[in-house]
This record gives C-alpha cells, structure tokens and sequence, in this order.
C-alpha cells in the first residue's frame, strides 16, 4: 500500500475523542454507503454511482482513507459523464473494499 493509503493524524483529528458507541454508528453509515457504491460501481448505475461516490469522497476523506477519496471523486466526475474507466472501477472497488475491512477493524 502507498504512503498516502490513510492519514493516522486526520483520523485523530476527527475521530479521536469519539466514544466506541458513536463511532460505531458512524462508521456503520459510513460501511452501508461505500457497499452501496460497490454495487453500484458493479452494475453500473451511473445515478447511484455518482450519487454514492459523493459520500464517500466526504466520508473515506474524513475517516483519512484519501486515495480511496480521490479515487472516489474521479469516479463521481465519470459517473456523471456516464463513462467509467473500468481500471479506475476495479481500483476503487478493491479500495473501498479495503477501507470497509479496516474500519470494521477500528470498532470490533
């Protein structure tokens, strides 16, 4: 994984002082929206793709996963064009993938 995979001092910042309870609510929203941008992402429904891809450009940025933001925001731009680069597809579901497996890490 490249250097740029997670932002431990975002993370802080944001999350730090969060009690578990909280936390858990938030990143369960968070895991719901990127599973949704998955399956999107696999029967390529532009709206839902555009639409979920937005959510997680905010949430992946502010949890501190911010190649899986950029990636995010690139297939949100595409999403709206309706013409997804099928790498870039593969990359951000492989990420988002990732990001789900660690943020269910950080709460169990």
């Amino acid at each position: 994984m490249t250097a740029d995979w997670f932002d431990q001092e975002l993370w802080d910042d944001n999350f730090g002082d969060f009690d578990s309870e909280d936390l858990r609510e938030i990143i369960d929203e968070a895991v719901m929206d990127i599973g949704s941008l998955a399956q999107g992402l696999r029967s390529s429904d532009w709206e839902q793709v555009a639409k979920n891809a937005h959510k997680i450009v905010s949430a992946c940025g502010n949890f501190g996963y911010v190649q899986c933001a950029s990636l995010a925001a690139n297939i949100e731009q595409q999403a709206k064009a309706k013409s997804i680069v099928e790498d870039e597809k593969e990359r951000l579901i492989n990420s988002v993938e990732q990001v789900i497996q660690e943020l269910e890490k950080k709460i169990n």
